[in-house]
């Protein structure tokens, strides 16, 4: 009995195997590398989301003080009056001209209270703008993460091939040494 066509499928099987393995450690390498640079990204999207929920901190702070600053114009606009009624008394008892100090500083209170506001509603788009972007970084991680996962997967799934084709081409080895021995012994014959 002739073992050269066993021989031949053994070989061919030994080298379709190492060939497998090949692929299997150029895919494990490529997915290791896609590993790595998504768990930079992920780093990186916590690292940002961090940083700009600190900053929303800080904006929501400053919105909380909206309130003391208001109250503080209105007490200055109260005291005001009241001097401007005090000074209005003082002039009336002399002859001097009167002069109402709500007029002298009604102008500077209205810019005030307008920059504050300014500021106050570049604040509170501020406030939006951040946490737009906290949302927008949030699903980013997500989906990062999501990413990760199947990365990680595809590397468990292709380390299981590998040790497959690892086990395929040990047998096949020990196959071509079973039918070259064979073969061997037929020329002995």
């Amino acid at each position: 009995m002739s073992y050269e066509s066993e021989y031949s499928s053994s070989c061919s099987r030994y080298y379709n195997a190492c060939s497998e393995i090949n692929s299997c450690n150029n895919r494990l390498r490529e997915l290791e590398m896609q590993k790595q640079q998504k768990i930079k990204e992920i780093n990186k999207l916590e690292t940002d989301i961090k940083d700009h929920e600190e900053a929303l901190s800080a904006v929501e702070k400053m919105l909380q003080s909206d309130s003391n600053l208001n109250q503080d114009i209105s007490n200055i606009s109260n005291k005001t009056d009241h001097a401007a009624d005090n000074f209005i008394g003082m002039v009336k008892a002399s002859d001097i001209k009167s002069k109402d100090l709500r007029d002298v500083y009604s102008n500077e209170m209205a810019k005030t209270k307008s920059t504050l506001s300014g500021i106050i509603d570049g604040l509170k788009t501020k406030k939006t703008t951040l946490t737009n972007k906290i949302v927008e970084l949030k699903e980013k991680l997500r989906i990062a993460k999501a990413n990760l996962e199947d990365i990680k997967a595809r590397i468990k799934s292709t380390e299981s091939s590998l040790r497959d084709w690892q086990s395929a081409r040990s047998s096949a080895s020990i196959d071509m040494e079973y039918y070259s021995r064979k073969m061997s012994e037929e020329d002995e014959d």
